[in-house]
């Protein structure tokens, strides 16, 4: 078998399991919509400013690490079940090694997320789903130019824990993973307040 044919087989594998956790996260989406109240859960909604750090590649490459800055919104299907969205931006300068290659992007992920022991004051978190970045490739050295934008299917994994400090006020950490078809990946880990309304 020819490498080339290996690679698409993989893009091909791999978008159709993108398609398929997309087709999901509508489902959860919409029976959110439609829920009905649960008793263990009093506030259903929730948003979260998040920083952190990253370390952004391609297949066996490190481009570099960066600071990781985000937010999420989230709702409660049920006591344990939360969908949430979120959008982080990361910039790295210096692309392997070279003083001129800059990589910026900005990825937006849907998650299904299980929260356990919902009458605690303390949760683990854990879950996954799709994400799109567009990133942007910026390279200025003597005889090449590259400015380029593109956008990229991922998926994506997490796990940690919350923190209940009040009923609205909420501290989360997390471990985060997204890898794309073209075998793209974010690894990283982050921090975040939230607050329950």
């Amino acid at each position: 078998m020819m490498p080339s044919e290996r690679s698409r087989r993989h893009e091909r594998r791999a978008g159709a399991l993108l398609f398929s956790t997309a087709r999901v996260l509508r489902f959860a989406l919409v029976l959110s919509l439609f829920a009905a109240p649960v008793r263990a859960q009093e506030r259903r909604a929730v948003v979260v400013g998040t920083i952190g750090g990253a370390g952004l590649g391609h297949a066996d490459s490190e481009q570099g690490n960066a600071p990781m800055l985000g937010g999420a919104i989230g709702c409660h299907l049920t006591a344990r079940v939360v969908v949430e969205g979120d959008v982080h931006t990361a910039h790295v300068s210096h692309v392997f090694g070279r003083d001129h290659h800059d990589f910026r992007e900005t990825t937006f992920t849907g998650s299904l997320l299980f929260r356990s022991t919902p009458d605690g004051r303390a949760h683990f978190l854990a879950g996954g789903g799709a994400g799109l970045q567009r990133a942007h490739t910026d390279v200025d050295e003597p005889g090449f130019r590259v400015d380029r934008s593109e956008t990229i299917r991922l998926l994506h994994g997490r796990i940690g824990a919350e923190w209940d400090i009040s009923s609205r006020i909420a501290i989360r950490t997390e471990g985060l993973m997204w890898f794309g078809a073209g075998l793209d990946w974010i690894m990283g880990v982050r921090a975040g307040v939230g607050y329950r309304f």
